[in-house]
């Protein structure tokens, strides 16, 4: 007969069921079930862990303050001169060079996070990974703060100082962009989806994935509720004390950040360095393209659907010819990697695209921050401040999204899965610039603006806050799910990188926004505004028609992995003749 081995481990209870020389392990908490049928049960997400929360509350609040708040002002410190009594400015340097060094700092702050990740998942580990480029990110903002000072404006340090703090920043900022939001994941220490009994008595599902995606969006709130505050304070002191005030106050936030962070690290799980994937990856393909082209393998070739599949020991191609002692040894991977390598491919192919849509975000920290400065403003009122309204609407707009919309979807028995919910962010990012087009072009018909030169109109600046709200739904679909997607796809051993790969985007299409820099002048903005806003609904149609079978196999896998775990839990139930047999089947489950 079979025995029962109950044990405490890591608070949870850990039952064994042995079946002669074979354990099967299932995993439960104190109000866990595990009823037999499991398809029509609610979902729920994992609470969030309390390290998460610490890293989120404090990480985000310090570090996001600092960025967003702290570029909020890059735009008028650039276009506009010291002269204009209205207006703040430092360098006078116009719209263009302006809009075209913003773009290049949003593409470096994107281009940097490989390299974070890359040192964190081969080296040194998440944790000092970020205390590192946080050191980095702090030598930046001094500069930037020191050479924005009057003295340093005088004597023609500003500019120098502007261009050198962009690179040091961007290095800083970007070797942390992808390496904390996979830190806040990693805390969840449960991966397997498992069932129990609420209070209320019913019973639910909580399930991984939904916990993953509830994190990213909170993650995303967190982000907003620094970028709002250092949004709306920075813009402020630019336009009353200076812009050395408006980049010190970023300064010290940051300088606290390091200190908060370094303060929990005792709460925090830190996953260690791992091999080399970057290696390890780079041989499996050319070892597979190697076994591919071989001639005795030419009937597998046509069997074949990934090349991939040629670097597995057991891959079920017909006449495939064995390895030979040498590939043997080299051959330091398994089939389960083989396999994860396969899906991290596959989700990667999805961020090519969503470069498009980033070109309409990227409009809020240049060209709508310069359309506000032609608008009518209240007294005192800076033109940068307007773009928090994007951050109010994400910080109002993820909590209902997260609590009411999507369980209300799944009730339903509505699927709305990561590329239809990428796909509409497509649209609504193509919807907010068609309205900033239309702002654009009846700022160009007002009488003011032409009797002034182009330099205010009675069109109201207010006028803009629905394209902040359009981009910000936009965000909530592509951006927050695209991130989810990239550290739920990823194998556990190259989730920084994957994460940083899902940042790539927003590095292209900032080179693509330096491209069409240029032309980001008056009277050609209804043009620019008209052509992002085509392309990221065209690119829209595309992404939806290239990757929406993504959605039926996720629903797939997921199906797949709902039936093991009932399998693995039915093993108690049948006669112990029949789970003997499926227990030799799957010894590679769990050996004793």
């Amino acid at each position: 007969m079979s025995s029962i081995d109950t044990k405490v481990f890591n608070g949870e209870k850990e039952k064994t069921l042995t079946h002669l020389n074979v354990t099967t392990e299932i995993v439960y908490d104190d109000d866990e079930i595990r009823p037999e049928d499991t398809s029509n049960l609610r979902r729920v997400a994992q609470s969030l862990p309390l390290a998460a929360g610490f890293i989120l509350i404090n990480e985000f609040w310090y570090v996001e303050f600092a960025y967003y708040g702290g570029s909020t002002p890059f735009q008028n410190y650039v276009q506009y001169g010291p002269d204009d009594p209205e207006q703040a400015g430092a360098l006078g340097k116009g719209q263009s060079t302006a809009t075209a060094l913003q773009t290049f700092f949003t593409f470096f702050c994107y281009f940097t996070p490989m390299l974070g990740a890359l040192v964190a998942d081969q080296y040194i580990g998440r944790y000092k990974t970020i205390l590192i480029f946080s050191f980095i990110y702090m030598i930046g903002w001094l500069i930037l703060t020191t050479t924005a000072s009057p003295s340093a404006l005088e004597k023609g340090a500003g500019f120098p100082g502007y261009i050198v703090s962009l690179i040091v920043i961007g290095l800083g900022t970007g070797g942390i962009k992808g390496i904390v939001a996979p830190l806040c994941a990693d805390q969840y220490r449960r991966t397997e989806n498992y069932c129990k009994k609420l209070k209320s008595g019913e019973v639910v599902m909580v399930d991984y994935d939904l916990s993953i995606q509830h994190l990213y969006n909170y993650f995303y709130w967190f982000i907003n509720v620094g970028s709002l505050i250092g949004g709306i304070i920075c813009p402020l002191l630019e336009l009353h004390v200076g812009f050395w005030a408006a980049f010190l106050l970023p300064t010290c936030m940051f300088a606290m950040s390091i200190c908060v962070f370094v303060a929990g690290s005792r709460f925090y799980y830190k996953p260690g360095p791992t091999d080399s994937v970057i290696v390890k990856t780079w041989n499996i393909i050319k070892f597979s393209y190697q076994q591919k082209r071989r001639a005795e393998n030419e009937e597998a070739r046509k069997a074949s659907t990934s090349p991939l599949d040629f670097a597995k020991r057991d891959n079920g191609l017909p006449s495939i010819a064995p390895w030979d002692d040498e590939a043997q040894n080299m051959a330091n991977w398994d089939d389960s990697f083989i396999e994860e390598l396969k899906q991290t491919i596959m989700a990667c192919k999805i961020f090519v695209p969503l470069s498009i849509y980033w070109v309409c975000y990227n409009q809020l920290s240049n060209n709508l921050l310069s359309q506000a400065a032609q608008m009518y403003r209240p007294a005192g009122f800076p033109n940068d401040i307007m773009n928090n309204f994007d951050p109010i609407a994400l910080i109002i707009l993820i909590p209902i999204m997260d609590t009411f919309f999507y369980p209300f979807l799944r009730r339903m028995h509505i699927n709305f899965a990561s590329q239809a919910r990428i796909t509409v962010g497509f649209f609504f990012g193509a919807l907010s610039m068609v309205y900033a087009a239309v702002v654009q072009h009846y700022i160009y018909i007002d009488p003011l603006y032409m009797s002034s030169g182009g330099v205010t109109s009675n069109v109201s600046v207010f006028i803009q806050i629905p394209c902040y709200f359009l981009i910000a739904v936009s965000e909530i679909f592509a951006s927050i799910c695209s991130m989810e997607y990239a550290y739920t796809h990823a194998p556990k051993s190259m989730k920084s990188l994957v994460s940083a790969l899902s940042l790539w985007p927003n590095c292209v299409a900032a080179l693509i926004s330096l491209a069409i820099s240029p032309s980001a002048h008056d009277p050609n903005m209804v043009n620019v505004y008209s052509g992002v806003a085509a392309g990221s609904f065209v690119a829209g149609i595309l992404y939806y028609w290239m990757f929406r079978h993504y959605d039926k196999i996720d629903a797939e896998a997921q199906l797949k992995k709902m039936l093991d775990e009932d399998n693995s839990y039915n093993l108690q139930h049948l006669p112990e003749s029949e789970a003997v047999a499926i227990a030799e089947a799957e010894a590679e489950i769990i050996p004793k």
